[in-house]
C-alpha cells in the first residue's frame, strides 16, 4: 500500500483512501469510488495488473475531459498491448453522466468474475444505447511483460511452502467463478451459446439495488 501511495503522488496532489469494514467485491469497489465523488465530472476503473504505456493516462485525461463536456463521450475503452480473452474492459472509463444514466455495478456478483460481462450485458441494451468508444493512443498491458498467455491478477505462481493455501485459494476462485457465471446467465436469459444468445432485455432482479 505504501509503494503505490508513493507512485499515485506522481499523479495526483491528493490521494483518498476508502476503507471497507469487510473486504470489498470488485463491484462493491468500483460503486464505492463512484459514490465517493459524485461531483466528479468523469472517473477511470482499472485493474491492478494493469498498466499504462508511457503518456497514455494524460491521453485518457485529454479525452474524457473533452467528452465529458461535449458528450461525445460516455464510455471510453483502452488498446492494449495484445488481446487477452477480449479483455477490453480490464479498464474503462465513464463520465459522470454515463453513471447517473446506466447506475452502478451489481454487488450480487462476488467477490470477482463476470462483473465486466454484466456490465456489458446491461450498457449494450440501453436505450439509447451507451456506444463504447475504444481510445487508439491510449495503450495499456495487462499482465506480465511478454507473457501473452497470462489471465488475471488470481493465476500467480504456486508457492511451494504454501501448497494447501495455493488449493484452498485456487478451488474458491474456481467455484466462485462458476458460481457468478451462472448467476449471469440466469440473470440475463443467456444459452449455452455465449453471450450473444442472452434473451433478456432487462435483468431479471433489475429491482433489486444495484446502487
Amino acid at each position: 500500500m505504501w509503494y503505490e501511495l508513493e507512485h499515485l503522488k506522481d499523479y495526483a496532489e491528493t490521494v483518498v483512501i476508502i476503507t471497507c469494514t469487510d473486504p470489498p467485491s470488485v463491484a462493491e469497489g468500483w460503486n464505492a469510488v463512484f459514490q465517493a465523488f459524485p461531483d466528479e465530472p468523469w472517473g477511470v476503473y482499472c485493474a491492478r495488473d494493469t498498466a499504462w504505456m508511457p503518456g497514455s493516462l494524460q491521453k485518457l485525461a485529454g479525452h474524457m475531459w473533452a467528452g465529458a463536456g461535449n458528450g461525445s463521450i460516455e464510455l471510453a475503452l483502452m488498446n492494449w498491448t495484445f488481446n487477452i480473452g477480449g479483455g477490453l474492459y480490464n479498464a474503462f472509463a465513464m463520465t459522470r453522466s454515463a453513471v447517473n444514466r446506466f447506475g452502478l455495478f451489481d454487488e450480487n456478483i462476488y467477490p470477482a468474475f463476470y462483473e465486466d460481462n454484466d456490465f456489458q450485458l446491461r450498457q449494450a441494451r440501453m436505450q439509447p444505447p451507451m456506444q463504447p468508444k475504444v481510445l487508439g493512443d491510449v495503450i495499456m498491458h495487462h499482465g506480465k511483460p511478454h507473457e501473452s498467455a497470462y489471465l488475471t491478477g488470481m493465476a500467480t505462481p504456486d508457492d511451494p511452502n504454501h501448497t494447501p493455501l495455493d488449493d484452498k485459494m485456487r478451488n474458491h476462485m474456481s467455484h466462485r467463478g462458476t458460481v457468478n457465471g451462472n448467476y449471469v446467465h440466469r440473470k440475463w436469459g443467456c444459452g449455452a451459446g455465449g453471450w450473444h444468445t442472452c434473451a433478456y432485455r432487462t435483468p431479471f432482479n433489475k429491482q433489486l439495488p444495484v446502487w
